[in-house]
């Protein structure tokens, strides 16, 4: 017989928890009396199992519950004895069956809350019943090896929101909100504590394009950690900045991206809202403070946020107009009449909105681009008169008093 063949030959495909407990026959660990006490245990566990499942008085479901508790059992003593046989069999006999369901199941809570960035004690009734469905319906069953990683993928997830909440405090100001990732603050503390000559979290969208600018000019200067990083989280932190900063630095430094479409670009198109915080403002509404704007923005509307001067920087931008305001009545009519005379490609909008426009300001300018061609074609129609020009561009356009 070849050496594979007797490999194949004594390979034992039972889980651990069945060589476990034969062990613990053969050896004597396991006396009849603690046999019939784990059995007993084994047999409260199922009912509970089947309780979540569905109901322990079907035959399906306590089969179901069975299995699962079984792949439970199995998947703590993997984890409590790293395999070892001898150290499985005398956990299972000391310490019984429930407290290795028990263990499984409180492991397996805490990744999946850890990989939905929660806490399992804080959640709401509903998700702990969601998360307690899975551990018996689907965890228990994964391999050991799965589990493991995905174990230790979130021990390290923890960490590194560890790390985040201490490099945070360290800023002054609002706190980033806990959905974000704590890749994104890492690096975003690490961004305004190399660049920004204020220790605070960015505010508003105009900060958050001049500490791009900062970086932009001069990429390089975060060649080591600030010493103020706490030194318990620096390895998770240094870990972070070498994972991510080659591709951050390298998007934020890119010439053919400008700047103000980084700081308020498309989130769909735009990598800095995957690495980075966005300040809130960034969210915000077309009509809203000086700080919520690009500096861009700002040349382009030279500051103005009421509609009328909105919608001229739209045909401006747009339709290629080099008039001068505010609009005397010939100008104004001849806009009307000629060159607003049939309604553009949504495309051309979308393109130069996508091109010039903070994001979060596109729905708003979109719908006041709308309105003004829908109540143009239903005012004035295909010859409209002088005057109803007139009355129509006092409505719509920045015209002389």
């Amino acid at each position: 017989m070849s050496a594979v063949a007797r490999q194949v030959a004594h390979h034992d495909a039972r889980t651990l928890f069945e060589r476990a407990w034969s062990h613990a026959v053969r050896e004597g660990a396991l006396r009849p009396d603690r046999r019939e006490a784990l059995l007993a245990e084994g047999t409260r566990g199922i009912r509970r199992i089947a309780g979540v499942l569905g109901s322990e008085h079907l035959r399906e479901d306590l089969e179901r519950a069975m299995r699962s508790m079984l792949g439970l059992v199995n998947l703590h003593l993997h984890k409590v004895s790293s395999g070892d046989l001898e150290a499985a069999a005398r956990s299972l006999v000391d310490n019984g069956v429930l407290y290795h369901t028990k263990g499984a199941s409180q492991a397996i809570k805490r990744v999946i809350a850890t990989e939905i960035g929660e806490e399992f004690e804080s959640l709401d009734d509903a998700t702990r019943r969601g998360i307690e469905e899975q551990v018996v319906a689907d965890w228990a069953f994964m391999p050991y090896a799965e589990f493991a990683h995905r174990e230790r993928g979130a021990d390290e997830r923890r960490r590194r929101r560890g790390a985040a909440l201490a490099i945070g405090a360290l800023l002054d100001g609002r706190a980033p909100d806990p959905y974000y990732e704590p890749e994104q603050v890492i690096l975003s503390a690490l961004l305004v504590l190399g660049w920004s000559t204020q220790r605070a979290w960015v505010a508003d969208l105009k900060g958050f394009e001049r500490l791009l600018a900062a970086v932009r000019e001069a990429p390089g200067r975060l060649a080591a950690l600030p010493d103020r990083i706490p030194g318990p989280y620096r390895p998770i932190v240094e870990a972070v900045w070498r994972e991510y900063s080659p591709g951050l630095l390298a998007a934020i430094t890119d010439p053919r991206t400008p700047l103000h479409r980084l700081a308020a670009g498309d989130p769909v198109s735009n990598p800095l809202y995957d690495w980075l915080v966005v300040p809130d403002t960034a969210l915000g509404e077309v009509d809203a403070a000086e700080a919520n704007t690009t500096e861009h923005w700002l040349a382009l509307t030279g500051g103005r946020t009421d509609e009328a001067h909105l919608l001229f920087t739209l045909l401006q931008g747009v339709l290629g107009l080099r008039l001068k305001l505010p609009l005397g009545v010939k100008p104004a009519e001849t806009l009307l009449k000629k060159t607003c005379a049939e309604r553009p490609d949504e495309h051309l909008l979308r393109e130069w909105l996508d091109a010039n426009a903070p994001h979060p300001y596109h729905d708003g300018l979109e719908a006041l681009w709308d309105d003004f061609w829908d109540d143009r074609e239903e005012t004035l129609g295909e010859a409209p008169s002088a005057a109803a020009c007139k009355a129509f561009a006092a409505e719509w356009l920045p015209v002389k008093p």
